[in-house]
């Protein structure tokens, strides 16, 4: 996978990179309802003979529009390049959120982000916006086009008649709910802990973490139960690495804390 990191300016980009079918969105947990505008960008692709990428926005909106510090993430940049590459995209542009992109009209993102890095088709959900105050959307973005590229929307996908949504997910582990969150996600939750020596692991502040509680978790490929107090995972097993990642995945919930 080929990924590029955007400024302003995309031309020399557009020398890099075919024409491309690409699910445009942010994607924070990369769950079960995103990857269903992945695979409809991955299929078209394979019907249509072209690439297919995925183009998302880094920091969250909020972080630039709103001030907010130490934004807490679900799939933190790294770790959704991660993921993204495992479902097999060619391309990935990442579209660094300033407050120089918040204020483009729609017609400039698309003449910029879209027609400028060669992508035929646009495919991203329902509810996705661009341009200056969200003025942008799925409903006319084929005349933002005009003739250049076409474009597919992926109507609400729902799990237990309540939309699957990253807003979602963060409030179950909020509660401890990680079977639960795990299933919207498609796959267990894993934090890339930093070792914290006697057996702790340190989450890091960009992590949304689930609620003070005893888990289920593999931890570098060894199940067994750990404790999450506040920003730190006590893992029973203990730790054998000093330094580097150590992947955490949330299995299932335990115990809560009282």
């Amino acid at each position: 996978m080929k990924v590029f990191r955007l400024d302003n300016r995309t031309s020399s980009v557009k020398e890099q990179v075919e024409t491309s079918v690409t699910a445009v969105g942010f994607f924070d947990g990369v769950h079960t309802g995103h990857r269903k505008v992945m695979m409809k960008a991955k299929e078209m692709a394979e019907k249509e003979g072209r690439k297919w990428g995925v183009m998302t926005f880094d920091p969250h909106p909020s972080v630039v529009l709103k001030g907010v510090e130490n934004a807490q993430y679900l799939t933190p940049l790294p770790v959704k390049e991660k993921l993204i590459e495992e479902l097999g995209a060619d391309y990935l542009f990442i579209v660094p959120f300033t407050k120089e992109l918040a204020s483009l009209s729609p017609q400039t993102f698309v003449d910029e982000y879209f027609a400028g890095l060669r992508i035929a088709h646009v495919v991203a959900g329902f509810d996705f916006s661009f341009g200056h105050k969200g003025k942008g959307n799925m409903d006319i973005i084929d005349q933002l086009a005009d003739g250049r590229f076409t474009s597919s929307t992926v109507e609400e996908f729902q799990e237990g008649s309540e939309k699957v949504s990253s807003t979602r997910i963060r409030k179950l582990l909020d509660e401890g709910e990680v079977n639960a969150a795990n299933e919207l996600l498609g796959r267990s939750y894993v934090i890339y802990a930093k070792p914290a020596g006697a057996g702790e692991l340190e989450i890091p502040l960009h992590y949304h973490h689930p609620e003070d509680g005893e888990y289920e978790v593999e931890v570098d490929g060894e199940r067994g139960r750990a404790v999450v107090k506040g920003s730190r995972i006590e893992w029973k097993n203990g730790c054998n690495r000093n330094e580097g990642d150590v992947p955490v995945h949330f299995l299932e919930e335990l115990r809560k804390q009282p």
